[in-house]
């Protein structure tokens, strides 16, 4: 059954030249005719309504039409940039992770500052030929519009999709695809653009992935960088003090693993690194600490399980206990 048309439908009609012509550019005086049926199409140009072309007679699918234009915008708008040598810009997503020394704090190599970035191409540099409607000869589809290059060695297929996406068939066969999803007017001129980009949502990306990169430093917003972190120092009375920042606040001329990791550690591995910490800042044992004592047990919040004693103590009870000695030093 054919969709009738309304004044905002039909936004664009092919010229004398088979030219893709926008309704703003048209003249009275010029014969256009419907890219899906290809019957007259007259242009109504006056002030009051919106301008737009008209079917003369009864008019094609609003599917056909849409369909039709939209890959006939494509291909001039492409062979236009071939001519003229002017870009046609895919926008794609890249994913990019830092490896950066503030990484090795959280001491989880599996833990990474990944995000996902614009990786930009210019679709003219990979692909200078572009046909509408031409069958594969390798592989016997048939694209909407098909960009190969000169040497025939590489080729993409561009798929307008108005109610059928590509199918399964033509993804199957590993050669990038770029599907664009077509409901109006307005998606038809941004084919007409030369920019696309995965961000706009109307265009589906197969067998095209920009590949992965790996940078030292990270740039922008690091994505772990807001993880707690538990940063300590060693006071002149001898005293722990911990510090809680967030990972991209932690100053790396002054600080280490030796004494910042994730807040969120288990008691056993803070009271590991607890002691590889004190080992470092006080050879000598010179404060008695539970900690370092032969007795102390596990750590929690600033108390230990004193075997000696067997009660939770604070850590610095050693000051004052028969019962210290510090355990011969090995990292646990």
């Amino acid at each position: 059954m054919a969709i009738q048309s309304n004044p905002v439908q039909y936004a664009f009609a092919l010229d004398g030249d088979n030219i893709l012509t926008h309704i703003s550019e048209a003249k009275r005086s010029h014969s256009y005719t419907c890219p899906g049926c290809h019957n007259c199409l007259k242009p109504v140009l006056g002030d009051v309504n919106a301008k737009h072309y008209r079917h003369i007679e009864e008019c094609c699918s609003l599917e056909t039409y849409l369909h039709k234009a939209a890959k006939q915008a494509f291909f001039q708008c492409y062979k236009h940039a071939i001519n003229t040598n002017r870009p046609m810009v895919l926008e794609l997503e890249r994913s990019v992770s830092c490896i950066g020394p503030r990484l090795g704090l959280l001491g989880n190599k599996a833990v990474q500052c990944s995000k996902l970035v614009s990786a930009r191409y210019n679709l003219t540099q990979f692909f200078d030929q572009v046909d509408l409607e031409k069958r594969d000869k390798n592989t016997g589809l048939q694209p909407d519009v098909m960009l190969t290059d000169s040497s025939g060695k590489r080729c993409c297929y561009i798929e307008i999709c108005v109610t059928h996406p590509c199918t399964q068939e033509k993804i199957d066969t590993g050669i990038p695809i770029l599907e664009f999803k077509v409901q109006s007017a307005d998606d038809i001129k941004v084919l007409s653009s030369g920019v696309y980009s995965v961000e706009r949502g109307n265009l589906s990306v197969f067998n095209w992935e920009p590949p992965s990169r790996i940078v030292e430093h990270c740039s922008g917003t690091c994505s772990v960088g807001k993880v707690e972190m538990s940063v300590w120092c060693l006071s002149d009375s001898g005293r722990l003090n911990e510090n809680i920042v967030p990972l991209s606040d932690v100053d790396l001329i002054v600080n280490s693993k030796l004494n910042s990791w994730p807040k969120a550690l288990g008691a056993g591995e803070v009271m590991t690194n607890l002691r590889t910490f004190l080992h470092h800042v006080d050879p000598q044992t010179l404060y008695p600490n539970c900690i370092m004592c032969k007795q102390g047990g596990s750590w929690l919040d600033g108390y230990l399980h004193c075997h000696s004693k067997a009660k939770l103590v604070p850590y610095t009870e050693a000051c004052q206990c028969a019962a210290y000695k510090v355990r011969e030093w090995r990292k646990d």
